[in-house]
C-alpha cells in the first residue's frame, strides 16, 4: 500500500502533515490526562493562620471567601471591590435554594486586615448566614 507521499508522487512540493497532526494531538492527550483540576482557582498567594484546634470537614456547598495579605477581596475566582462586596456576597447566598443555604468559608492571609475580616462577618449576621467558618492550617 502506498504512503500519501508516494501517491503524490517525486516531484511534489507538498509535506505529508498526517505524522505532526498525530504528535500535536499525543501532546493535547497527555497535557489534558496530566493536568490537574480544582473547583477553586485561587487568585491570591495566602498563608493561612495556624491552629493547634481545627477540625476537618467535607462541605458540599459555600461560598469561599479570600482575603489577600494587601487586603484585597476574592469571592471564588473574582477580585471584588470593598463598596461591592455586600451585593456579591448577598447576591451568592439568596440564589442557593432556602433549605440548602451554604456557609461561608473565609480564607484570609495570616497578615490580612483585621477589618476585612470583620466586614465579612458583619455582612453575613446582617444576611442571617447561619454558619461560617475560618479556614486555617495544623500546627
Amino acid at each position: 500500500m502506498k504512503g500519501l507521499t508516494e501517491q503524490l508522487g517525486e516531484g511534489s512540493d507538498q509535506a505529508d502533515l498526517t505524522p505532526m497532526i498525530d504528535c500535536v494531538f499525543l501532546l493535547l492527550l497527555f497535557f489534558i490526562v496530566t493536568t490537574t483540576f480544582s473547583e477553586e482557582t485561587n487568585l491570591f498567594k495566602i498563608e493561612l493562620p495556624k491552629a493547634a484546634h481545627s477540625e476537618i470537614r467535607e462541605v458540599d456547598e459555600a461560598i469561599h471567601i479570600v482575603i489577600e495579605e494587601s487586603g484585597k477581596i476574592a469571592i471564588g475566582t473574582e477580585i471584588v471591590p470593598d463598596s461591592g462586596l455586600w451585593d456579591a456576597i448577598k447576591s451568592r447566598y439568596e440564589s442557593a435554594p432556602a433549605d440548602e443555604k451554604p456557609l461561608i468559608i473565609v480564607k484570609g492571609d495570616q497578615d490580612s486586615p483585621y477589618e476585612k475580616a470583620v466586614m465579612i462577618m458583619d455582612i453575613a449576621l446582617a444576611l442571617g448566614v447561619k454558619e461560617i467558618t475560618w479556614a486555617v492550617e495544623e500546627k
